[in-house]
């Protein structure tokens, strides 16, 4: 898949074009007319389309909720305006638009949009802007970005088209390396691939792609960040007393804080520092008739009870059970 930098570079060289937004029009809709013609004598068996579609391991396509069948329309035309471009892998490419168009509330085929994609010109491309609302302007890049590179990497054509989308919906720097990312681990359906500071930059947004991104590499991205910084049971404690915390529940700490206290039976008072930066994440555990206190460092986007059910898989050999601490009782 082309880097961020690849597509950067061709939004910063668009956006000095931007500035007669008549003459860019032209040069798009000029350029996507001579791929076209390229593509006339292009055949697509659409009922296996439709067949490999519903094989799709997918659900819930956030274009299910748009309600403006315009915009809806104009998605999918869109999509298939990207695909045009790149015809490489054209079936694959095909059934995840179809999949897409079924999840949509359009009543309309495939091959139909397809030949409605033919006609776009730049009357449509003059609109992006404000028919594709910011909030699902992420979604299409994304989708965009995965038509493209769905069997290999995208050539120069596609990604130059796609830069020219990102100019007309007005997506800037971070926006566009948010969906470079998540596009990426969509194709791979991994993160082994992706650096750590990358899946730090799209945790607060990957839980919106679980349509495209499996449950399990979007806990994996979690797993990252999480730490448990201190496990202690109340019997192994003086006196029968739990361990203090010396920070609210969900509070941010930065690495070295001091974030519980507990005293051991033998021994003196032991103080808990944060290992890390984060989110502190607060639980009871609970083995047999022993009840302690258990923390978790993670973070900020991540929640509780996700945290919860990640600590019952790590320690499911130790038969415990863990309860995330609700704001009213946090000091229990």
């Amino acid at each position: 898949m082309k880097s961020l930098l690849d597509i950067q570079k061709e939004v910063k060289q668009l956006e000095a074009m931007v500035q007669d937004m008549a003459n860019f029009l032209d040069c798009i809709n000029r350029e996507i007319q001579e791929i076209r013609t390229s593509n006339d004598n292009m055949e697509m068996d659409y009922d296996m389309i439709r067949m490999l579609a519903k094989s799709v391991p997918f659900a819930n396509h956030p274009l299910a909720e748009l309600e403006d069948g315009y915009a809806c329309k104009l998605y999918i035309e869109l999509l298939l305006s990207v695909m045009q471009m790149d015809t490489n892998g054209i079936t694959e490419k095909m059934v995840y638009i179809q999949w897409i168009l079924e999840e949509s509330r359009l009543d309309m085929e495939l091959e139909d949009a397809y030949a409605e994609s033919l006609e776009l010109g730049k009357d449509i491309y003059s609109e992006i802007g404000e028919v594709l609302r910011t909030d699902f302007g992420l979604f299409f890049i994304v989708d965009a970005l995965i038509v493209a590179n769905f069997v290999e990497e995208a050539n120069g054509e596609a990604i130059e088209y796609i830069a020219q989308l990102c100019v007309l919906l007005g997506v800037d720097a971070s926006y566009m390396e948010t969906s470079v990312i998540l596009a990426k681990i969509a194709l791979y359906q991994d993160i082994k691939n992706t650096k750590k500071a990358d899946i730090e930059k799209v945790l607060p947004y990957i839980d919106d792609f679980e349509y495209c991104i499996g449950k399990n590499t979007i806990e994996k991205a979690f797993w990252l960040f999480r730490y448990v910084c201190v496990k202690v049971y109340n019997d192994d404690l003086w006196g029968g007393y739990s361990l203090s915390w010396k920070v609210r529940q969900i509070s941010k700490v930065s690495k070295g804080d001091n974030i519980a206290e507990y005293r051991p039976k033998q021994g003196s008072t032991t103080y808990v520092k944060a290992s890390q930066d984060g989110t502190l994440f607060q639980f009871k555990v609970e083995k047999g008739y022993s009840c302690g206190s258990v923390g978790v460092i993670s973070h900020p986007s991540d929640s509780g009870k996700k945290i919860e059910q990640w600590l019952t898989k790590k320690y499911e050999g130790e038969n415990v059970t863990f309860e995330f601490i609700d704001e009213s009782n946090r000091f229990w």
